[in-house]
């Protein structure tokens, strides 16, 4: 079944379900604070529409912009575009800060021992001083490296690659919503010129992929931070920027977040509780924490946690 015949058959269940009153059992399932593994991804695609529809019901114009919020590793893709991926100490695939390194980006970082030398000082400020340093860095040691040849290794990695460990339920929802028209925000402490090499394989205009950013001049890469850098409470921040920005260019059009999917309760815990506190003008917004591991007493009961570990089914070559 596609998903506009998805999209369609859950609407008919919406209206029988209002109808006969019951609407609180369409939303039973997904009681925060309870562990869901492997769910039906046309299932929280559907509370999404519920939120969506209910808000339109209340008299909110019927151009009104609907926005779906994600991080990107951990949550769409299986590991870390940045980083990379191990399992059980062995290697599944190479991050972009690596095969930057190897391209010959990194004037800090080349030759043979290049990643080796980089693995270790990365490791040592995470692990002494912390991500809010460490993250940047990945970003930073790119200095002097011309922007457009980041992103073309990151936009062939992706195609080549990483779009192949992304969650089966992640993409299935983020198909889904565009169908629907709602809008899809990703919001990565990865950095932009990495992140945004997914647009084409989601595709979700890069516009709306945001990352970290250093400021760029003559097309060559600087050390020089954007703030807010997009992690933890930056995250916040840059999508609350991103909303008054659209107010701005669009002004008279209400726009709603209705959904948020992180997977991390330190990186995105700040901005999935900003969306899960939100006073809608009806429903509740629909927050999603995905292998999230124990929830921290700060976050209990804030969002709906699940378990995801099927990948989308790999492409024929």
């Amino acid at each position: 079944m596609g998903f506009e015949e998805i999209l369609v058959s859950r609407r008919n269940a919406r209206i029988r379900c209002c109808l006969r009153g019951y609407l609180v059992l369409c939303f039973f399932p997904f009681m925060p604070g309870t562990v869901q593994a492997e769910v039906d991804p046309a299932e929280l695609l559907d509370r999404l529409l519920d939120v969506r529809e209910a808000i339109l019901a209340s008299g909110a114009p019927a151009d009104s912009t609907f926005v779906s919020v994600w991080d990107f590793d951990g949550t769409i893709l299986d590991g870390d575009c940045s980083e990379g991926l191990q399992r059980d100490g062995r290697p599944v695939y190479p991050g972009l800060a690596q095969l930057s390194i190897e391209h010959g980006l990194s004037e800090l970082y080349s030759g043979k021992g290049g990643f080796p030398a980089f693995w270790h000082d990365y490791r040592t400020l995470d692990e002494r001083i912390g991500h809010w340093i460490a993250y940047p860095f990945i970003l930073q040691m790119l200095h002097g490296a011309r922007a457009n040849e980041v992103s073309t290794l990151s936009a062939r990695t992706f195609e080549s690659l990483y779009r192949e460990h992304y969650f089966a339920s992640s993409v299935d929802i983020i198909r889904g919503l565009q169908a629907a028209g709602i809008e899809i925000q990703i919001i990565s402490a990865s950095a932009e010129r990495f992140v945004r090499g997914a647009a084409a394989t989601l595709d979700i205009d890069p516009a709306h992929i945001s990352g970290i950013r250093v400021i760029e001049r003559n097309g060559l890469l600087t050390e020089e931070l954007i703030y807010p850098v997009t992690w933890a409470d930056g995250k916040r921040q840059h999508l609350e920027n991103i909303l008054k920005a659209r107010v701005l260019a669009e002004p008279g059009i209400p726009v709603f977040v209705i959904g948020g999917f992180g997977n991390s309760y330190n990186t995105d815990g700040p901005f999935m509780a900003w969306i899960a506190g939100q006073s809608l003008p009806a429903g509740n917004p629909v927050v999603i924490m995905i292998n999230g591991g124990p929830t921290p007493m700060e976050y209990a009961g804030k969002f709906t946690e699940i378990e995801l570990q099927k990948l989308v089914s790999p492409r024929p070559h």
